[in-house]
């Protein structure tokens, strides 16, 4: 959704029209206000595959997520004729996908003249040999399973990567889409960490943290109620975009689950990062190897007190510079 309200803002100051936001979702789940807000009037969910979550809350279950949608295919089926339909009741000039596979099996019979582009940093990872060699080997074929999927339903696919790497056809690679909002905030180094834990159940490792180490002091966002007494040094906060980037501008560093745009809304800011990947979460396992490789944070596999003073910085420049030219290069590549 991050890079949604991002490639909105790219798009309508470069004077295009946004016809539609579709939004895969799960029964009961609500959409944050912040993007809702960002395009008003235009947002519509459809039901789409989704996690089933471990009961701790630090990971996922693959094969029961996997038979799970398997018994909801034929919901599936019908949100794929609704967004054809919608699609070709508009008629836009372009689609895009942010790896969404039921929105991808939509697309594959959009309508002569309708461009569909891929957009996600799953695509980058696809890139990656050495990323398809970690974890086990059913985790590792069920990515490149969904990320050809989608890829065949693309005219063209940009992968969001945290640097710049070849490009390779039909993947072209391009900086990460960030919000204007937090591109144009000011970082102070504070005396807090900031958290968000896209897992809940990380918070109770934060929460140990805090017991044992008076010194450390936390800000986390999280949609997981608790029910304990938290200790001093520990604020619990429930999702709020505006609130978040407040306390990003003078945080001392972040941790976050290894999810892509947290982690690169704080490298543009050079923001000491500390990724720990969701258990049983392959692309999070991968995230995490390659914010390392790119130099912007540490990945650990646990959170345990003192962990938080591993967290690293990333080169501001070099960064900042690579990811000041998302725009140009998104805009290149839609009119190529």
């Amino acid at each position: 959704m991050s890079q949604a309200i991002a490639l909105g803002e790219v798009l309508e100051e470069a004077g295009h029209v946004i016809l539609k936001v579709l939004v895969g979702s799960h029964p009961g789940q609500q959409l944050p206000g912040y993007f809702t807000e960002a395009f008003p009037g235009l947002v519509e969910k459809f039901q789409s595959p989704y996690f089933l979550r471990t009961p701790n809350q630090k990971g996922i279950y693959v094969g029961r997520t996997i038979l799970w949608n398997l018994l909801r295919s034929i919901t599936y089926l019908r949100e794929i004729r609704r967004i054809r339909k919608s699609i070709l009741d508009m008629e836009p000039d372009v689609v895009f996908n942010f790896y969404d596979l039921v929105g991808a099996l939509a697309v594959r019979k959009a309508g002569s003249g309708i461009r569909r582009i891929g957009i996600g940093h799953h695509f980058f990872l696809h890139l990656q040999e050495s990323c398809m060699r970690l974890g086990r080997v059913p985790d590792r074929w069920l990515m490149k399973w969904h990320t050809s999927l989608v890829m065949r339903s693309c005219d063209r696919v940009l992968a969001l990567s945290f640097r710049e790497i070849p490009s390779r056809s039909p993947v072209s690679v391009v900086p990460p889409l960030l919000r204007k909002a937090f591109r144009e905030m000011t970082y102070r180094p504070g005396e807090r960490y900031l958290a968000y834990l896209m897992t809940g159940g990380y918070l109770y490792d934060l929460v140990r943290m805090c017991r044992e180490d008076p010194d450390f002091k936390v800000d986390v966002f999280s949609d997981l109620t608790i029910g304990m007494e938290l200790p001093p040094g520990i604020r619990l906060h429930p999702i709020n975009e505006i609130r978040f980037r407040e306390l990003m501008t003078r945080c001392r560093g972040i941790i976050t689950t290894a999810g892509f745009d947290t982690a690169a809304e704080a490298a543009y800011h050079g923001i000491p990062l500390l990724v720990i990947p969701a258990r049983g979460h392959f692309e999070q396992h991968c995230n995490g190897k390659d914010v390392e490789r790119s130099g912007i944070g540490t990945a650990v596999s646990r959170l345990v007190p003192g962990i938080q003073s591993e967290a690293r910085a990333a080169d501001l420049n070099t960064y900042r510079a690579w990811a000041d030219r998302a725009a140009t290069q998104v805009l290149k590549r839609i009119n190529e």
